[in-house]
């Protein structure tokens, strides 16, 4: 393969890419297009509104991580009454006093794990005309070695990890319900096309076996020719109704899978400018087994499945970091001042853990299985994928040939079509075998009509299988 030959198709994909996206989006769509219909199934889609759950639910827990860490303000305070003396005895021999206090509290936590806290009181002594008593202090605390992040921190990167993976699956997802949303309108149409068809094929039965009650009544056609035409109007009554059947079902199925409401209104018109451009791209663009290099890098740099695969590792090697910070000489340090008695106080703290009764050996035993479990999964799912690619490009090929099967036979239909006017002023054949040429040409398109479009979807299956679309 050569050189330039990935840069082209990375190019080829950008752009279109850049002109597939606008008419996905719902304000460029007509309101009754295809276009509409994968707008609103983006919003609607049951699969797709829980995957986007999960993702605000995440964000949510962010919003609440960080809020956690902004500043903190409390309001506290109390009455109470204490006295001294003997239960018994005169009253002068027994003190008491009533006081009121009331606090207020600050507290700023930073996800580094310093820690302040300033807090102002007011104490008053109802017993006495003394002004009332404020008071003042202020507290910090802070870990110095080892650095490991606080609690709140780790829960933020470990949470911010997967909101990543779950907005790399809500995206992966979209795309694959688009495509899956294509085939299925491309489906719809072609059912219609059989459809059509079927109930032309009736309406000949039907005139065949008037014809023949015609021809009975003169003593031209026996009663053999009347039991076969009346078979052959129930094979026709009969595929009329199993191609209707398909279609409503295929239709019913599709709507629920976009989650279209009973009165929401679709069009289906195969020549729609969203279809149109998607294939004069898709199909454009060649694919070949010698593509699979270029293909199988993207893949293993882009696929969402590894990337997730590769940040589980990451989080379990940091994970298992701050997991060694336990096992050293804690050092932390704070201070105090408190305003009412002019003071301030520094302290430094140290704590190490002589003895773990074995945890430590166990904790890496587990960290090494839990390490070779991920890269175990890894690999498996590496090998899954480049099976799935392989897999897509036999596909792909398998579907050009298939089209190319489709567009011989049909130009072999459509030269037998040509001949039939001429047989016909002949006398050779009858009105009943040239309509019957004319559905079977019709039957020969949608055949070729359904080959091309399992060519578009092979390619859009691959293309976002490595990450292109």
């Amino acid at each position: 393969m050569k050189k330039g030959k990935p840069l082209l198709i990375h190019c080829l994909f950008l752009l279109l890419l850049f002109l597939v996206q606008p008419v996905w989006g719902q304000a460029a769509a007509e309101p009754d297009s295809l276009a509409a219909a994968i707008a609103w199934g983006l919003e609607h889609s049951p699969s797709l509104v829980a995957l986007r759950q999960e993702v605000e639910q995440l964000q949510r827990e962010l919003a609440i991580i960080e809020a956690g860490l902004h500043w903190q303000l409390s309001l506290d305070g109390g009455a109470s009454l204490s006295g001294t003396g003997e239960t018994a005895g005169p009253a002068s021999g027994q003190e008491e006093m009533e006081q009121v206090r009331a606090g207020l509290t600050g507290r700023k936590a930073f996800r580094f794990g310093l820690a302040l806290e300033p807090q102002l009181t007011l104490k008053k002594d109802l017993n006495t005309a003394d002004e009332p008593e404020v008071g003042f202090t202020f507290s910090f605390n802070q870990r110095l070695y080892p650095w490991v992040p606080a609690a709140e921190e780790q829960r933020y990167f470990r949470t911010l990890n997967s909101l990543q993976k779950a907005e790399a699956d809500l995206a992966w997802q979209a795309t694959r319900m688009k495509i899956d949303w294509l085939e299925g309108y491309l489906n719809l149409l072609r059912l219609a096309e059989q459809l059509t068809v079927a109930e032309a094929e009736y309406r000949l039965a039907v005139e065949e076996m008037e014809l023949t009650r015609e021809r009975a009544a003169i003593g031209e056609a026996g009663q053999t020719q009347l039991l076969s035409a009346q078979v052959a109007l129930k094979q026709a009554e009969y595929k009329r109704q199993q191609a209707a059947n398909r279609f409503q079902e295929a239709e019913r199925q599709w709507r629920l899978a976009l989650g279209l409401p009973a009165d929401y209104q679709v069009k289906l018109a195969e020549d729609n400018n969203y279809l149109r451009l998607l294939q004069a791209e898709v199909q454009a663009q060649p694919v070949t087994s010698q593509d699979y290099p270029a293909y199988a890098q993207r893949l293993e740099a882009t696929h969402y499945q590894l990337a997730a695969k590769r940040l589980d590792r990451a989080q379990l090697e940091q994970d298992w970091r701050w997991k060694q910070g336990e096992y050293w000489p804690q050092v932390s340090g704070g201070g105090i001042y408190d305003s009412s008695r002019q003071s301030w106080t520094l302290n430094l703290n140290l704590n190490y853990k002589l003895w773990d009764g074995g945890i430590r050996r166990l904790e890496r035993e587990n960290f090494e299985a839990q390490l070779e479990a991920v890269d175990r999964e890894e690999k498996s799912l590496s090998a899954q994928l480049d099976t799935e690619l392989r897999s897509l490009l036999n596909e792909v090929a398998l579907a050009e040939l298939q089209v190319e099967e489709k567009e011989l036979a049909l130009a072999k239909v459509r030269l037998e079509t040509e001949v039939y006017p001429q047989q016909r002023a002949a006398g050779f054949l009858a009105e009943k075998d040239w309509n019957l040429k004319q559905l079977e040409e019709k039957s020969a398109e949608i055949g070729y009509k359904a080959a091309t479009d399992q060519v578009l979807l092979r390619k859009l299956r691959l293309f976002h299988l490595v990450g292109m679309l």
